[in-house]
């Protein structure tokens, strides 16, 4: 996620991440994004030419993974996201039966989920599974590009995108849920900034939109209209972190616990899998 630009000429190209530029059509920011889009999606093209054999093999591990996430009766899509979460951390998706948080050593361009097999990862791959995961449960989720860091006076306008998370719904609203640290749950506060419900965690993360242009092919008209939705939700009261914790996160564990054997199987029904895609892409 990371987009690293130094110097003078930093300086200047940093404010096209601004939205205030773009959201109000300024031409630099627009021709920029669009350039980054179209050398981004032949990349993509490229990947999928490259590794579409494993790209098929990983589809197949998915429909396996999904399979066993619906054997265990969950109610709700934060339900889904917290054993989802303890999936990869316990390594049962991963082909060395270990996961670490970490960039990956490894990974196949628009299919980041599938560096989670290789044993480890950073938010873009566990913000790919986890949307790969619920849109085979046909589960809606979206992926939330931010920056994460201070944002003091808005601040974070002018910085790039750093990290990623999912937006996911429960009870009508839409929560943030970060499974690259461990499921913290955030709300809106406003279309553009979402804050952990947590009294443990500061944690502030502001909406990025522009690299919905650029990865997601994203027009300025389907921003604004999922900015407008950001700002509904934002008007809508927030679970708890008590709640969170104490009954959904609870009752995750419950049913977790009481299928840790079938789940510790999902390591083993995926192995076949999880070797092909290995092989496939020579490493």
């Amino acid at each position: 996620m990371h987009v690293i630009i130094v110097g003078k000429f930093g300086d200047i190209m940093k404010s096209l991440f601004n939205e205030d530029r773009y959201l109000n059509d300024d031409k630099e920011s627009l021709e920029f994004f669009l350039r980054e889009r179209n050398i981004y999606l032949k990349k993509v093209q490229n990947s999928r030419d490259k590794y579409g054999k494993a790209i098929n093999y990983y589809d197949t591990f998915l429909d396996v993974v999904c399979a066993e996430l619906l054997k265990l009766d969950l109610d709700n899509s934060l339900e889904y996201s917290i054993a989802l979460n303890y999936l990869i951390d316990k390594g049962y998706l991963s082909d060395n039966n270990l996961f670490e948080s970490r960039v990956s050593d490894f990974e196949v361009l628009s299919k980041f989920g599938m560096s989670i097999i290789w044993g480890s990862g950073c938010c873009r791959n566990t913000s790919d599974m986890h949307k790969d995961v619920f849109d085979k449960l046909e589960l809606k989720t979206i992926p939330f590009y931010c920056y994460l860091g201070n944002d003091f006076l808005g601040r974070g306008k002018n910085n790039c995108a750093n990290h990623v998370i999912n937006l996911v719904e429960y009870n009508d609203n839409l929560y943030g849920v970060d499974l690259y640290n461990n499921c913290i749950i955030y709300h809106f506060k406003n279309p553009f900034i979402i804050k952990s419900i947590s009294s443990y965690y500061n944690d502030t993360l502001r909406y990025k939109p522009y690299y919905e242009i650029i990865a997601d092919g994203r027009e300025l008209d389907d921003i604004r209209s999922r900015i407008n939705e950001f700002s509904d939700y934002s008007t809508r009261g927030a679970i708890s972190s008590l709640e969170y914790e104490s009954d959904i996160k609870y009752n995750v564990k419950k049913k977790l616990q009481a299928n840790e054997s079938e789940l510790a199987n999902c390591f083993e029904k995926t192995k076949v899998l999880k070797k092909q895609i290995i092989q496939e892409v020579g490493r």
